[in-house]
């Protein structure tokens, strides 16, 4: 490993001095290391019962001090190196049981404890499970007694197989359960999916998109956006799943690596150690769509740039959704001839009529910033790296290479580096960063994602719309009256009301190396920029009803502040839907044609920051 890279440090002061064409980069690059036979050790993260079985007794030593989701994180991590239908594999799911239920999260510890059963838990503790069981239903809903008085029956039955001590844990905690005094009520958390709107479709070109958006191209602007008619605040524009996602190391215990949700009863992989998922369902559908080619991989592919590493295997996650696509390294290739030919910039994004951006060509031509010489060339090094590791663990060129140096003047070999080369350099420009709220409320990054229409939004320092994201689910909604004609933006920076103008302006120049022209920009709204009220600017009619839904706003003002300080506990999901209506209401009310004034930029970052607090940005 350490050759590698100080060959790689070695090649960038070459590539710089001698100005090496990127032409023949990948191949060259392959070739070299090939002929040193530098060549990076396999690690895989397999199951391994002795850090399994130090996990749990790590979470049962923390289990009356630990805070809840650090308890949940050790238990998910032994059961992730737990050997699939083990004892301890059920212990682990009994345990992290034990755990949501002090917690007051019955439901999760109900599935954990059947989890537990169905793989064989030892029949001298099955008497815990039954009456933990128990007391989880009567927590949910003290009418469903034929449940558990049928769990109360089995823990009598199953007490007679337990020693002394326990059997008198296990019969006092049943003779609790007769006065209900040691249950906790359910700890209720919002359902993020709740605050997803209907998925429009009634747009012919885009799918899943509403009929109120195309996609239009200029020399200006390139790609991008536009209303084909008025959009009301409110309105959805499109809702898809991110095309790809991947999480940080930090975060593979405590997020479903399928669907990106929170969760506290994971399950893991059946083969590796590496991720967990929130259902066995999940666990299905993301071994088919890409988790059986990048499993045994995943762990060497960390070793090689562990401060990008989600980027790294993002970059991994495309190429197998495009194989998996067409099936074979040979079709993909022909895809791609033909997608290259194509002369419209837009049409290069469809597939077949339409534009459906689950489809590889939506990704395929996105747009790409081109690296420095010195980044080019260590990107160059990294790429043909995952690549010998993935040639070795997988088929993916019809067969394992469990010699590297059969790859030399492969040209197979070299079209899938370069290809992944331009798959990084696309999640370079575009990838999103994922952040959500942990139980705490803390705000943290926890992984990648693309989204390609998003991608094709032009910004602005003022967006007039908002990307919703709970897990890998993305919503963009309409957050002021947008006329026909008007651009769709996104905002790839810091808010006018974050940053003075100029350094909003630095900051998108590094970073996307353009000079924001925005609205914002040009005329040097900030932080501390004052709009002017249009409330005695309308109509009598219309400022009568822009008071009385201006009164009802005002209303919502101390649970907003609630919102921004995490104090989410006793208000509902339905009260939130109602606030952001009524604030969607307001901007109706004002019109496009007051923009700006002093009352849209307030409501507008008041629906920011209720939006931020549902996907997990503050």
């Amino acid at each position: 490993m350490d050759h590698f890279f100080r060959l790689m440090n070695e090649a960038i002061l070459n590539y710089v001095s001698q100005g090496t064409s990127d032409e023949n980069l990948i191949e060259n690059t392959m070739n070299r290391l090939i002929e040193n036979k530098i060549f990076l050790n396999i690690k895989r993260e397999s199951k391994n019962e002795e850090t399994a079985k130090k996990k749990l007794e790590e979470g049962n030593k923390m289990i009356s001090s630990a805070p809840l989701e650090k308890l949940i994180e050790i238990y998910s991590e032994a059961i992730a190196y737990a050997l699939p239908d083990s004892e301890l594999l059920a212990r682990g799911f009994a345990n992290r049981s034990a755990a949501l239920t002090n917690g007051g999260m019955y439901e999760d510890s109900l599935m954990d404890i059947e989890r537990a059963f169905k793989i064989g838990y030892p029949d001298n503790l099955k008497a815990k499970l039954y009456a933990r069981k128990a007391k989880n239903l009567l927590a949910l809903n003290s009418m469903t007694r034929s449940e558990v008085d049928n769990a109360i029956t089995q823990a009598n039955i199953w007490v007679e197989k337990m020693e002394d001590d326990n059997k008198k844990r296990v019969k006092s905690s049943l003779d609790q359960l007769k006065t209900k005094k040691s249950l906790k009520k359910p700890v209720k958390f919002w359902e993020k999916s709740e605050f997803l709107p209907k998925t429009p479709d009634d747009n012919p070109k885009i799918l899943r998109a509403s009929g109120s958006i195309d996609i239009k191209n200029s020399k200006t602007f390139g790609r991008h956006i536009v209303a084909t008619k008025d959009i009301k605040a409110g309105e959805t524009l499109w809702v898809h799943r991110s095309y790809a996602f991947t999480l940080k190391s930090r975060y593979r215990y405590q997020y479903c690596w399928n669907c990106a949700r929170y969760t506290l009863s994971c399950v893991p992989c059946n083969q590796c150690s590496n991720v967990i998922y929130c259902n066995e369902r999940c666990r299905d559908i993301a071994w088919h769509e890409h988790h059986d080619v990048e499993c045994p991989a995943i762990t060497a592919v960390l070793a090689i740039d562990i401060d990008n590493e989600e980027k790294c295997l993002l970059g991994v996650r495309l190429l197998v959704k495009a194989l998996k696509e067409f099936g074979t390294v040979n079709a993909l290739w022909e895809k791609i001839k033909e997608i290259d030919l194509i002369e419209d910039p837009i049409l290069k994004l469809f597939t077949g009529n339409v534009y459906d951006d689950t489809k590889y060509a939506s990704v395929y031509s996105l747009f790409r910033l081109k690296s420095n010489p010195v980044l080019t060339e260590g990107l160059a090094f990294k790429i043909v790296g995952i690549l010998f590791l993935l040639v070795r663990t997988t088929e993916i060129l019809g067969k394992r290479y469990d010699d590297p140096t059969e790859l030399m003047n492969n040209k197979w070999a070299v079209f899938i580096g370069n290809l992944m080369f331009r798959h990084m350099e696309i999640i370079q420009t575009n990838s999103i960063d994922m952040f959500s709220n942990n139980r705490q409320g803390s705000n943290i990054k926890c992984g990648s994602f693309l989204a390609p229409l998003e991608d094709l939004c032009s910004h602005s320092c003022d967006r007039n719309t908002y990307p919703l994201s709970t897990g890998d689910i993305n919503a963009t909604i309409a957050v002021q009256p947008i006329k026909k004609g008007q651009q769709i933006y996104l905002t790839y920076g810091p808010y006018f009301q974050e940053l003075p103008a100029f350094q909003r302006k630095q900051f998108i120049r590094m970073f996307f190396k353009f000079w924001c022209q925005c609205t914002a920009c040009i005329n040097e709204w900030g932080p501390n920029y004052r709009h002017v009220s249009c409330v005695d600017q309308l109509p009598e009619k219309t400022n009568y009803e822009l008071i009385k839904i201006l009164r009802k706003c005002n209303t919502h003002i101390p649970i907003i502040k609630l919102l921004m300080k995490r104090s989410t506990k006793d208000i509902t999901s339905s009260k939130i839907i109602e606030i952001i209506s009524d604030l969607s209401k307001m901007l109706n009310t004002i019109g496009s044609d007051r923009y700006p004034c002093k009352e849209i930029v307030e409501t507008k970052l008041a629906l920011f920051e209720i939006f931020n607090c549902i996907a997990g940005y503050i």
